[in-house]
């Protein structure tokens, strides 16, 4: 039987709650958080009363709630480092996309998942669209794997059991231990997800640093698949010209 959470673990899974809830909207008074959070409105007031305190939520004078200065800084802190790797990786996206007349994408990994956060696309009637912003679990994806592989063995294995327990969908481990040990040994990932679709990736480093995000080339099986190691080499060579551009003065 698994540990219920603690006290304290359940207050901040509850007041993260409430406070994404706060961030959705423009404006929100307390019974309508309580509505969808499904809380009642005296523990809603008092995690609202705390947010407040800490400077996560404002509340204004027609006492709607609102996000405050706080959160706003940590967001701003996010998309700042996210500004820095996507004006590093621009050009290189665009040459990549160019050369190869394929998709190309950048991700960062928010622990077991997978963020796009740039898209070049080629100038071709059949080719692959990702929305920015999605959301994906590392298994799903090459750049997920590849930041796996990128990965020391203890570091990966914690990792793969956290995916375990959150991943909304199941594990072919086996197969993906081998996807993983054959990225760490040719320098990028692959996969194929029986969508007649290829995607090949690799991860982005700053020195010896660990990774900061992953670049990853996307098309038709049928273009993709007969070029392969060429287009694995290009994607690692990208890769490798956006991290020294992270580490330039």
């Amino acid at each position: 039987m698994e540990d219920a959470p603690a006290p304290s673990s359940r207050t901040l899974t509850r007041g993260l709650a409430v406070l994404e809830i706060v961030a959705a909207s423009e404006g929100i008074g307390v019974s309508e958080i309580a509505s969808r959070v499904d809380f009642d409105k005296g523990t809603v007031s008092r995690l609202l009363a705390t947010l407040r305190r800490l400077g996560y939520v404002n509340q204004r004078a027609d006492r709607l709630f609102e996000i405050g200065s706080k959160a706003a800084w940590l967001a701003g802190s996010y998309d700042s480092r996210l500004d820095l790797i996507r004006r590093a990786a621009a050009q290189h996206l665009a040459e990549l996309c160019a050369r190869t007349r394929e998709t190309v994408h950048l991700a960062v990994r928010e622990g077991v998942f997978v963020v796009y956060i740039a898209q070049e696309q080629p100038d071709r009637e059949v080719r692959v669209d990702s929305a920015i912003g999605r959301r994906l679990p590392l298994h799903l994806t090459a750049m997920g794997r590849a930041f796996l592989a990128a990965l020391e063995p203890a570091e990966r294995a914690a990792l793969l059991a956290t995916l375990r327990a959150e991943s909304p969908s199941p594990l072919d481990e086996r197969g993906l231990d081998d996807d993983v040990s054959a990225a760490a040994r040719r320098g990028w990932a692959a996969i194929d997800r029986d969508d007649e679709v290829t995607r090949l990736a690799a991860v982005v480093t700053r020195g010896d640093g660990p990774a900061v995000a992953a670049l990853a080339l996307s098309g038709p099986s049928y273009r993709v698949d007969p070029h392969v190691d060429e287009l694995g080499d290009l994607v690692v060579g990208a890769a490798e010209r956006i991290g020294a551009a992270l580490d330039a003065p």
